[in-house]
This record gives structure tokens, sequence and C-alpha cells, in this order.
């Protein structure tokens, strides 16, 4: 499990290897859209799990704006990464499995520990209730599964969390697919962190609403 340290040192790699970059084909790649504020200064808005989050970029240097709902380290690194990784392939619109990410299976014990226990836990034999949670982010679908939440957690980067209510012969039964694209967009260790994020995420509407 990384520590706080490790996400420290994995932030300040990620921005030096931005700052090499060229922001605007980044940006592009990942379906963002910079804004120029002043000579040497823009503003990249990035949509994430239902907020927005702004980077700045002065030059040679990057950071994350202070807002009042500030973003967590390891969720700088994500979204540092989306930048870095994406390549601009299109949403295929075709589901995959963490497993058929690539090294899914070295990352998936953590994977299911991260999102597939918890939103089992909270929504398992209950698909009716990501119905509630839609009204606030996300668009429920009949597939995979008997009912699932499609959320776009970045621009590029849709994932469907999936729900069987199960019968008298199997238990109910959680997912989490991803877009055949989606190791364009990100590395396999961030997929598996930003499945838990949706799920926490997706958990924490249910309670605001009273669903759970």
């Amino acid at each position: 499990m990384p520590t706080q340290h490790d996400y420290e040192t994995a932030r300040a790699l990620a921005l030096d290897t931005l700052s090499k970059l060229d922001i605007e084909t980044c940006c592009t790649n990942a379906g963002l859209s910079p804004e120029l504020v002043s000579p040497g200064i823009k503003r990249v808005p990035i949509p994430y799990l239902g907020h927005t989050y702004t980077l700045t970029v002065h030059n040679d240097t990057i950071f994350f704006d202070d807002t009042s709902d500030p973003l967590k380290i390891p969720d700088q690194v994500l979204l540092l990464h989306y930048l870095i990784t994406a390549r601009g392939v299109p949403v295929a619109d075709q589901w995959i499995t963490f497993r058929e990410v690539p090294s899914g299976s070295f990352y998936y014990a953590a994977f299911v520990k991260r999102a597939i226990v918890p939103l089992g836990k909270w929504f398992g034999g209950k698909p009716s209730l990501l119905d509630g949670v839609a009204r606030v982010i996300g668009q429920v679908s009949e597939s995979p599964g008997d009912k699932a939440l499609k959320i776009f957690a970045l621009p590029r980067v849709p994932v469907a969390l999936s729900l069987w209510k199960g019968d008298e012969e199997f238990p109910p039964e959680a997912n989490l697919y991803f877009d055949q694209s989606i190791a364009s967009y990100l590395p396999t260790e961030d997929i598996a962190y930003l499945a838990g994020a949706v799920v926490y995420r997706v958990v924490g509407i249910a309670r605001n609403l009273a669903l759970c």
C-alpha cells in the first residue's frame, strides 16, 4: 500500500514529467480545454467525479489551485498521470473487466479491496439504489449486469458500476467495467485507484441521499 511519502514522490515526478511536455497537446489528447489567463499563464479545468479542479501552468511551474474542496495528493497524481498518459484515442464503447487491462491480474487484489468489496457491501442486491445516485452523477444503464451506473470519471474515462440482484441459487454480485480505451489514458495502478475513488464517491452520494 503506497504511503503519503510515496504519493508525494509520485506527484513531484509527474509534475516534472508534465513540465517537459507540450501542455496543449496533453490537453487535446485528454479532452480538456486550457484557458489563457495572461501571457505565460494557463489554467486547465479538469472535471473529475462531478467536481472541476483547476491546474495552473505558469511557464515551467505547474500546480493545482487551492479550492474549498482540496484535491488529495493521490487524486492529484491520478489527474497528472491522466494528462501525461492520454493519447486521444476515441472511446470505444466496449466494456472490459479490470483483469483485461495490462497487468490487471497483478493489481487485481487491490482492485477488489478498493472497489468491488465496498460496491457489493453498499449496493449488493439493491440495484435500484443506482437510480437515486444517477440524479447527482452518471447515467443508469440496463447493462452490464441487472443494472449499471455509467460515470465519466474523467472526460475520456467512462466507468460502469454493475450490480446483479442474485436469486435463490446465486448471491448478489458487483463489478466495475472500463472502456476498452482505458489503457490509453491511465496506467493500470491508477485505474485500480480510480475504481475505488468512483465507488466511494457513489457511496457518499447515496449516504447523503439517505439511500444506504
